[in-house]
């Protein structure tokens, strides 16, 4: 017999009617609090739902009609023990009718399925490989931020600099290892599975002629993972990249990231991520680089099934502290994108957005404070492939355009990158 939870209102609307356990013999003081205890549990505040339900238990201690429902509660908490204890003290009370034995049965079996599936410790490896061909229309104001960010795209540009423009394949590896340890923290009042992820990628870009700036990157993560389902997500992740540029060692970057999502309802969710991050160059040129940067952000998505459509914008604010103030600065991030699900299996979308920079120091040389504003729009498009040579492979076609402007002309630069991708988790 299959047991769905919706079905706990008519087991406790049966327990009330049979046993006698309706509202109008319960204190008034009790029935209030009962009401209180359903609507925190109804709201996701299982911890304070829990506590009135035991409070009022404590009080009425044959009130099964409370007691199925803290059943319930502890159910929804991923506390199965505690929720099989209540259950069975429903169930084993001679009173309690036969046709209401036969659903809280049903739940102990529901229980029983997912106590099981839950503590049962799972672990996963995913490789993913991606591989790809570019075309820069100006390589040289250095390495875009796509795949880590780099900080300042303009890294070595010098005057009289005129755009270069070259071809690039790209390869990118990943090892992905999830482990379900089984384990569950109270977090802000509600109960939440405990997961452990880590990790390990390497990106490779290559161009044709232009080979001093080849980029490579190995990014290694680790940390938990929280999700509460149906009310939110979050994780800590320490993660270190290694950067190479032109086959000299540029930079390492060592992180904490933690991020948390929040599903407001069916559709909208909101975001939240920090970024702590060290940046220690390599190469005696850019020692004056090294610094502390730090973010926060904040995102909010919401999607329309009716028009397969989902948009998403954001808002992050940036401060970097570096040895050297010209290389100090702080500033805004905001963006905006729409992605269209335009077939079976495809989709479109499109993005904006806008970083606003201010340093701290005069550049060398000019002797005037950068204020700058880089904006890049994003079009492009992704199909996942079905069938016998190619089931699950992604093809993803894109189109990046990025304006740079700065009071610095030297900093001025407009770039256009198109490229194609395929790539599969595996």
């Amino acid at each position: 017999m299959e047991f769905k939870l919706s079905q706990l209102s008519s087991v406790v609307l049966l327990v009330t009617l049979s046993m006698g356990l309706s509202s109008q013999v319960v204190a008034a003081d009790a029935e209030a609090e009962f009401k209180k205890a359903m609507a925190a549990r109804d709201s996701g505040d299982i911890s304070d739902s829990i506590a009135i339900f035991e409070s009022i238990l404590s009080q009425e201690p044959s009130l099964h009609r409370a007691r199925l429902e803290l059943a319930v509660a502890y159910y929804r908490s991923i506390q199965f023990d505690e929720a099989e204890k209540q259950a069975k003290k429903v169930l084993d009370d001679p009173t309690t009718p036969a046709e209401v034995r036969v659903s809280i049965i049903a739940f102990l079996a529901k229980i029983k399925s997912e106590r099981d599936r839950f503590k049962t410790v799972k672990s996963s490896f995913r490789p993913s490989l991606s591989v790809g061909f570019l075309h820069d229309t100006n390589v040289n104001v250095g390495p875009s931020s796509d795949v880590v960010n780099i900080g300042d795209s303009t890294l070595r540009l010098a005057a009289g600099s005129t755009p270069q423009s070259d071809d690039a394949y790209t390869v990118s590896l990943g090892l992905n290892f999830s482990y379900q340890t089984g384990k569950v923290v109270d977090i802000a009042g509600r109960t939440a599975a405990v997961l452990w992820q880590s990790q390990a990628a390497l990106y490779t870009k290559q161009y044709q002629e232009l080979s001093e700036f080849n980029l490579d990157v190995i990014s290694l993560s680790t940390g938990p993972a929280f999700i509460v389902p149906k009310y939110w997500r979050g994780n800590v992740n320490l993660r270190v990249d290694n950067i190479e540029l032109g086959s000299e060692r540029l930079a390492v970057y060592t992180s904490i990231l933690p991020s948390a999502t929040w599903q407001l309802n069916n559709t909208t969710e909101l975001g939240v991520d920090v970024s702590l991050v060290n940046r220690d160059y390599k190469q005696s040129a850019d020692e004056a680089r090294d610094s502390v940067y730090k973010s926060v952000g904040v995102t909010l998505g919401k999607r329309y099934p009716s028009s397969n459509i989902s948009v998403q914008g954001g808002l992050s604010l940036f401060d970097e502290s570096a040895d050297d103030d010209r290389f100090s600065r702080d500033g805004f991030k905001a963006f905006v994108g729409v992605n269209w699900q335009a077939w079976n299996n495809g989709s479109v979308y499109a993005k904006f957005s806008q970083r606003n920079t201010k340093h701290d120091a005069p550049e060398a040389l000019f002797n005037e404070k950068r204020d700058e504003r880089n904006q890049i729009f994003t079009v492009g498009f992704r199909h996942k492939f079905g069938g016998m040579y190619l089931d699950k492979w992604v093809l993803n076609g894109q189109f990046t355009n990025t304006d740079n402007t700065s009071n610095v002309d030297i900093f001025e630069y407009d770039r256009d990158v198109t490229s194609v991708t395929l790539s599969r988790s595996f």
